[in-house]
């Protein structure tokens, strides 16, 4: 074996384990706060089969409730019950995550999954 299929089988190797690397990154965990009636990021982009945590920083309940006001989707919906309180759902398909509180209306995100 040469020294260019050599460095070839290394650069190979390298990008694999770089593209691992750029794998696991991508799927860890996502967190969002609940504070002063916002969700914080509003919009957030992750990759599939990330876990997003919610966490309330409020002393009221807020829900996370994905859909919209007008049509909920079912796909999940958490009660966040006070100060502390968290929920969290793991994204396994790709599209567009629109989410809202339940008891405060002007409360919205998003979630985007490529």
């Amino acid at each position: 074996m040469g020294n260019r299929s050599i460095r070839r089988l290394m650069l190979i190797a390298a990008a694999s384990v770089i593209g691992l690397v750029g794998l696991a990154a991508a799927a860890e965990p996502q967190a969002i706060t609940v504070q002063l009636f916002q969700f914080r990021p509003g919009q957030m982009d992750v990759a599939k089969g990330s876990r997003i945590t919610w966490t309330n920083q409020d002393d009221i309940t807020h829900t996370v409730t994905f859909g919209s006001l007008e049509k909920r989707d079912g796909r999940f919906s958490a009660q966040l019950a006070g100060k502390g309180a968290t929920a969290s759902v793991e994204v396994k398909e790709s599209g567009t995550y629109p989410y809202f509180c339940e008891r405060h209306n002007s409360m919205r995100g998003e979630i985007r999954v490529p």
